[in-house]
């Protein structure tokens, strides 16, 4: 792994020195909050109060931390082709990284992501990754996940680096030149062109304040943010684990507040749900059984789950101002009539919000009925018909424990009878 010898580091040393102190342009965002506004305009605070943003609609708008649900960078993009080498640590925290190396339980680690070198012990480090067989990679921690292994892991190449194995020791000292690791009683030297990646053992995870935000930046880093200040084009951040960065904001892409704030329908698992067809099917085709069970993220035929908006005509003209419009919407469910899912909501989560229409596939026969229930109470019914436009719904949920949605016959039976429910989510 010639990459990560000293000697190639000082010209890139030199160039993230001047990155870092070069003028950084204005950034644009869009924020999101928890009632669903989105605003677009130019970063000009965040503190601990909140975020404020100015916009061309008006004056400079700010929003406590308790409201945002995002903050994005829509002009940044993540770097495909960025490095693997990557180091986790126990709070999530995930940093691209340039060099590893670690003397008496001490790594020091070189990440695009800071100017000097990180001082981390290792029992603040979950696993360290360099191979770019990133999907056997992936496949191989699940598996070694499952087993609970209790101990440190050192994964290997072999087969001229096209396959990948793994030893169970203990990790010593690692330098530019190779790794140590105590194997069955013996310390032997692993010359770094053989390891692909490694994990420290952890009997138990750390006790941390949860993350205020996730942060997101384009070179494959991930950092649960406790605080964060913005100045000068930069954003001052501090980890949950207590790690200090500074960051321009041409190197972010996302921030992501929803954690306890908002949860997909489609996220959770249902406590019940029972789809019961028109006519009886036999117990023993379990092929047919699941033909009308609900579908996540998806519309029956497995494609994106979208919503027919109709067109909209100017009062003053009585002329059509747009066609039919067809929306594809990234969350939401599938759902047949008669269905009925129970879900255990999350905690301290007061609001259900959805939008509720017919697969434009099916809407010129589709016609249903929609209940929805707080534990036994009713906070929201009607029909929803293909040839309507899609339904609006935000109801409050007041402290209610279990969220129901049941949906039944409508007009035509169950002929066309594909409701998409899209965006529907509980929120705070």
């Amino acid at each position: 792994m010639q990459q990560f010898r000293p000697n190639l580091f000082g010209a890139l040393a030199v160039a993230l020195l001047l990155a870092f102190s070069a003028p950084v342009a204005k950034g644009q965002v869009s924020v999101t909050t928890v009632d669903g506004t989105q605003v677009d305009g130019e970063l000009l605070a965040w503190d601990a109060e909140g975020v404020t943003i100015s916009s061309e609609e008006g004056a400079p708008t700010t929003w406590s931390v308790d409201q945002l649900l995002a903050i994005r960078w829509p002009q940044h993009e993540a770097d495909t082709n960025a490095d693997p080498a990557s180091i986790e640590l126990m709070d999530g925290t995930l940093l691209p990284i340039i060099t590893y190396e670690v003397s008496d339980s001490q790594a020091e680690v070189g990440t695009p992501l800071s100017e000097g070198k990180l001082q981390v012990s290792t029992t603040d480090i979950r696993r360290v990754q360099f191979t770019p067989l990133v999907e056997q990679l992936t496949t191989l921690w699940e598996e070694l996940h499952e087993k609970q292994l209790a101990a440190d892991l050192l994964i290997i190449h072999k087969k001229k680096g096209t396959v990948l194995d793994y030893l169970t020791g203990l990790l010593g000292n690692i330098t530019s030149e190779q790794v140590t690791f105590n194997w069955e009683g013996d310390e032997i030297p692993v010359k770094w062109s053989k390891v692909a990646a490694l994990a420290y053992y952890h009997a138990n995870g750390p006790d941390l304040a949860p993350a205020v935000c996730w942060l997101q930046t384009k070179n494959g880093g991930r950092l649960p943010i406790a605080t964060a200040v913005f100045e000068e084009g930069m954003l001052r951040v501090t980890t949950v684990g207590g790690l200090d960065f500074r960051l321009p904001q041409d190197s972010l892409i996302a921030a992501d507040f929803s954690q306890g704030k908002l949860s997909y329908l489609s996220d959770l698992e249902p406590i019940k749900q029972t789809w019961t067809p028109r006519i009886a099917l036999p117990a023993a085709v379990e092929l047919i059984q699941g033909y009308g069970q609900p579908r996540r993220d998806q519309s029956f035929t497995g494609s994106a789950l979208t919503l027919t908006w109709p067109k909209v005509t100017d009062a003053a003209t009585s002329k059509s101002v747009n066609s039919n419009e067809i929306r594809t919407y990234r969350k939401g469910l599938a759902i047949r009539s008669r269905t009925e899912i129970v879900y255990r909501l999350p905690k301290n989560m007061q609001r259900f919000v959805a939008i509720a229409g017919i697969d434009p596939n099916t809407a010129s026969q589709g016609n249903v009925t929609l209940e929805i229930f707080a534990d036994d109470r009713v906070v929201w019914q009607g029909e929803i018909a293909g040839k309507r436009q899609p339904t609006e719904i935000d109801v409050q949920l007041e402290g209610a424990r279990q969220l129901r949605i049941f949906v039944d016959y409508g007009a035509n039976l169950d002929f066309g009878d594909r409701l998409h429910l899209v965006d529907a989510r509980v929120t705070k």
